[in-house]
């Protein structure tokens, strides 16, 4: 991997310079590994840098959110406003030459964060406890499993479907724990997922309140980890697991879900609602900050506005649930985009939600209803209603793992990790009813070697040892 490691390199000596009110500015002369990771206060400042990663356009930024949505049933190109941006996904197009840039990103997060993990590992310093030690290697260790997490479901065929099938399951993403000049080649599906659980159980144990900024929400506590626990969990189809960890959330007491009156305000909020557990922190002063390739640029008709809402998501909404009124047509009367990026100083400066309250809730109940210990069908019917009503719903009489998925994309839509990841790990078809090009497929049929993005072309010629997807030239 010469090219990613090259690309890391720069990030790591140089450490990341971030919001000057988010995360504390950090050196800006290069310096090797070793001093810049010699003392407690470096090994913190390193920390924050690598969260910078999670803001690029490659990335929650912009990519990793329109990606899995374009590809899936609740986004599709504009006919009124487009540039081209993403029309290569929207038509399942990708090639090794034109793909996700998630993976370099991702491999720059992946080895910033070990490298603050392996200087974590047996050190001491006067004055510093092993509390504040614990924590910033629990936060590194959040990160690396979540940059594994995204990229194996990016770059791979999903869990559901690769546990059973050996052939397919070889190919997963390499796993990643230290830098170094190397080739290594993918690792299996199933292992990669049982390292991202591994990291996440250990960091469990590590982490607690982050202590630190002025929007703490994007830092990784207890609960954020807690929370994609339940959600790898989920993939993985451990429903006992999966319903452990998000009942743990939601027992907490640190979240509440907003009610109706205040649901459209959740996502302008510059600290993070009352039911957003982990976020991305957006501002202009950031290293990766995307600028004109921010995600509120692409949904926004005055920036690009390159993608937008189907009309078959949009038809999923009751006049009463406050959840419909997140559509725009900013004149346009036969489109809209979605307005969960309206942007805080600007358009183009936004906060990310990774992971918030009504998932947990969702994602209990899907878990209630697979058969997940101590918990039954009346569980599923109450989680489903508290979720409802919040939204301005009435209560149901009764729920299926069904009502469950068309939840997802009322509540989820145009959220990172959703979309078409729901599709994947459920192994169905995407079945597009609103389709805005003549060349973009309106059926895929799983299972498809196109399920999975292919690698860059250019890791596939600097590495020896990876292999592409199959399909794919």
């Amino acid at each position: 991997m010469k090219n990613i490691k090259i690309f890391i390199l720069a990030a790591i000596l140089g450490l990341v310079a971030c919001s000057e009110d988010f995360l504390d500015k950090v050196p800006t002369t290069s310096m090797s590994d070793r001093l810049a990771l010699s003392n407690y206060n470096n090994m913190q400042l390193a920390t924050n840098a690598c969260y910078a990663y999670l803001y690029s356009s490659n990335y929650y930024g912009r990519a990793f959110v329109i990606i899995p949505e374009i590809r899936g049933v609740n986004a599709k190109s504009s006919n009124n406003k487009n540039s081209g941006r993403f029309q290569t996904n929207y038509n399942w197009a990708e090639n090794g030459g034109n793909t996700s840039g998630l993976w370099g990103t991702a491999y720059g997060l992946i080895t910033s964060a070990s490298n603050v993990i392996n200087a974590v590992e047996g050190y001491s310093e006067p004055g510093v406890t092993q509390a504040q030690l614990d924590q910033i290697k629990g936060e590194a260790m959040f990160l690396r499993a979540m940059a594994h997490f995204d990229l194996v479901r990016m770059y791979a065929q999903p869990y559901s479907y690769a546990k059973n099938n050996p052939d397919v399951d070889a190919l997963g993403v390499p796993i990643i724990t230290k830098t170094e000049i190397g080739s290594p080649a993918r690792d299996k599906v199933t292992d990669v997922y049982k390292f991202i659980v591994s990291q996440l159980r250990n960091a469990e144990q590590l982490v607690g309140d982050p202590g630190r900024g002025n929007a703490p929400k994007a830092f990784a506590s207890k609960e954020a980890v807690q929370a994609l626990l339940a959600k790898v969990y989920m993939y993985m189809e451990n429903w006992d697991s999966a319903a452990y960890y998000a009942n743990a959330v939601i027992t907490s007491g640190k979240f509440s879900l907003v009610d109706a009156n205040e649901y459209t305000q959740m996502w302008s909020s510059e600290v993070g609602s009352s039911e957003v557990i982990f976020m991305v922190y957006g501002n202009a002063t950031q290293s990766f900050y995307p600028s004109y390739d921010e995600i509120g640029y692409i949904l926004n008709p005055d920036g690009y506005g390159d993608v937008v809402a189907t009309e078959d998501l949009r038809n999923l909404f009751d006049p009463a649930d406050v959840r419909g009124q997140l559509f725009n047509n900013f004149g346009f009367a036969d489109e809209a985009w979605p307005t969960k990026y309206p942007g805080k100083t600007k358009v183009n400066e936004n906060n990310i939600i990774v992971l918030r309250l009504a998932e947990m809730y969702l994602i209990r109940a899907e878990a209630a209803l697979n058969g997940a210990a101590g918990y039954g069908n009346n569980s599923a019917l109450n989680d489903y209603n508290t979720l409802r009503e919040h939204r301005g719903l009435s209560a149901a009489s009764s729920v299926t793992l069904e009502d469950i998925y068309t939840e997802r994309r009322r509540e989820l839509n145009f959220e990172p990790g959703n979309g078409f990841w729901d599709i994947s790990r459920l192994q169905r078809d995407v079945e597009r009813t609103d389709v805005a090009s003549e060349i973009a497929p309106k059926t895929i049929t799983f299972p498809d070697h196109r399920f999975a993005l292919p690698i860059p072309i250019s890791e596939i010629e600097a590495n020896d040892n990876m292999v592409q997807n199959p399909g794919y030239n």
